[in-house]
């Protein structure tokens, strides 16, 4: 038996963690079957954001494997709520994934 790829979006941000609930919320919301956090530091246009603050990183990574469609939402979201009031980057990466008509389940 072949395995079968599914061509789909990766989309990927890093944003100051107070804002990453209303981003995965929103990004479930427009379809996307799941989401994985994790706690990241770096150093950006709005300056480090190195370090963990206690209970907590002061920068999460949101990754969403989803389609066209949901991947453009979710953009369009991120930059019309987020870029201006917070430390965020969003990006859109093609990946190929094994078992992928789990990712679009949900599209709306």
């Amino acid at each position: 038996m072949a395995l079968r790829l599914y061509p789909l979006r990766l989309v990927t941000g890093a944003a100051e963690t107070v804002i990453t609930k209303e981003i995965v919320a929103e990004g479930l919301r427009f379809g996307a079957s799941g989401f994985t956090l994790t706690d990241v530091d770096g150093r950006g246009s709005r300056d480090a954001r190195a370090g963990i603050m206690i209970g907590s990183a002061k920068t999460r990574k949101i990754e969403f494997v989803v389609s066209e469609a949901v991947a453009v939402a979710i953009l369009e979201h991120i930059s019309h709520t987020s870029f201006e009031h917070y430390a965020c980057i969003a990006w859109l990466s093609d990946v190929s994934v094994v078992r992928g008509e789990h990712y679009v389940a949900h599209d709306r």
